[in-house]
């Protein structure tokens, strides 16, 4: 009992608005009244402020933290940013989670170059001449978080000299990177659009034989203990499988003894580091998936499970750019109260659902994004009076952004050899 308290109170603490708001508000207070002498201050100054703004659930709590960080951006000179202290691996000048879509082609027809994760934004303005390399190539990245605020989505535009297109985690980045920089040119598009239906191949629903499936991490905001809670009222005969991987501090362990405490711990199958065949094996396998974080990126996961012909249960305020893909084909919102209740008629519902049928007809995989982008892109050259001869090569994400053709590599490797000339390396190393 006693564990089940701690668990849950952390929980409560953790994403009660009272809670959060008052956090925000201290932040932005003590940053008001730090002083900020020097870049390095502005700077730690800056940090404290974009997790008031990530806090905050009030908009004007929002504006607030926004407006501190207007001031506070206005005391650090950018070429006194010293990018390697933002960087876990500051030597490396290697942007491993980005691609090349389009090569240079001339000075009339730039190339493409995609980078998610903000903390790439650092690696980026490390290079040697980034002047160079925005003159040739346009930019898109992949935010990886909503709220997006940042010291990377804050402080790359201020030394970045181009135009910066941007992917969207959840439909509220459409308003805060524009607030957050003028460079940012935002396209509705999340990391969960380039899921490769070619990785899915589902199976009739007759075959279905995991009842409930979750895919999640072992981080505390995954919200395992939920899940464990609502099984106390799904039936025993449920087969019940969780996918999973270590995180800081969250193992195997951490996740049984968390199951442990609900009195559930015998009642799934918890499978760690999976291969690709076997999460895929499991998704097309599951009657229904289940996602109870309350905030996050996109969350691709959700995605897959649809291309999966898995329909996806989700909370119904949960702060997911993926809620947007759950309609009544595809999956159902639920409500915190009486979840198992709710679990047991999702499975026992199962059948009616279309998950993969709506995906395809709405464009929601890879092949379709990637069009969508390559319209956006030549659009924008077109109106700015450059060329466009050539498109960009389609791409999809496992679990980093990968070509959809593998044969569209060849096609870069001049482009590889200019930018290295930038001083930046794009793309995981050789294996």
């Amino acid at each position: 009992m006693i564990a089940r308290l701690k668990i849950e109170a952390e929980d409560f603490l953790r994403y009660n608005p009272t809670v959060r708001n008052t956090l925000a508000r201290y932040k932005i207070q003590r940053a008001a009244r730090s002083e900020a002498p020097n870049t390095r201050a502005a700077i730690a100054s800056l940090r404290d402020l974009c997790a008031a703004a990530r806090l905050a659930s009030d908009g004007s709590l929002v504006l607030q933290a926004e407006s501190a960080i207007e001031r506070v951006l206005n005391r650090i000179n950018p070429a006194e940013i010293v990018w390697e202290e933002l960087l876990p691996d500051p030597a490396s000048r290697r942007i491993s989670k980005g691609m090349i879509l389009k090569p240079y082609v001339s000075e009339r027809e730039k190339g493409v170059v995609f980078v998610s994760f903000e903390n790439q934004m650092a690696r980026l303005a490390k290079a040697t001449d980034l002047a160079r390399f925005a003159s040739r190539y346009t930019l898109v990245v992949s935010p990886s978080w909503c709220p997006p605020h940042s010291v990377y989505t804050y402080l790359f535009p201020r030394v970045y000299p181009d135009k910066i297109i941007t992917l969207i985690s959840n439909t509220k980045d459409l308003t805060y990177f524009p607030r957050m920089d003028s460079k940012y040119s935002m396209l509705p598009l999340y990391a969960s659009n380039w899921v490769d239906d070619r990785e899915f191949r589902p199976v009739p629903k007759t075959e279905k034989n995991i009842d409930i499936f979750m895919l999640a991490n072992f981080a505390k905001y995954k919200r395992h203990y939920a899940f464990f809670r609502a099984l106390q009222d799904v039936p025993r005969s449920f087969r019940i499988v969780l996918n999973g991987q270590s995180e800081p501090g969250r193992s195997r362990e951490t996740i049984l003894d968390e199951a442990g405490a609900y009195g559930v711990r015998d009642r799934f199958e918890l499978r760690e580091n999976v291969t690709d065949q076997e999460l895929h094996d499991n998704l097309v396998h599951a009657k229904t998936s289940v996602i109870l974080s309350l905030r996050e990126g996109s969350c691709v996961a959700v995605v897959e499970a649809m291309f999966a012909n898995t329909p996806v249960g989700m909370l119904e305020h949960a702060e997911i750019g993926s809620r947007v893909f759950i309609t009544p084909e595809t999956g159902r919102l639920l409500k915190p109260a009486a979840l198992g209740a709710q679990l047991t008629d999702f499975v026992n519902t199962s059948h009616a659902y279309e998950p993969r049928r709506w995906v395809e007809e709405n464009g929601v995989g890879c092949l379709a994004s990637s069009a969508t982008l390559n319209d956006t892109l030549k659009r924008e050259a077109l109106s700015a009076g450059r060329d466009w001869t050539e498109d960009i090569a389609p791409l999809r994400w496992r679990p980093n952004p990968q070509f959809y053709r593998p044969e569209d590599a060849a096609r870069m490797q001049e482009a590889h050899a200019d930018i290295e000339a930038c001083g930046l390396l794009i793309g995981p190393a050789a294996q």
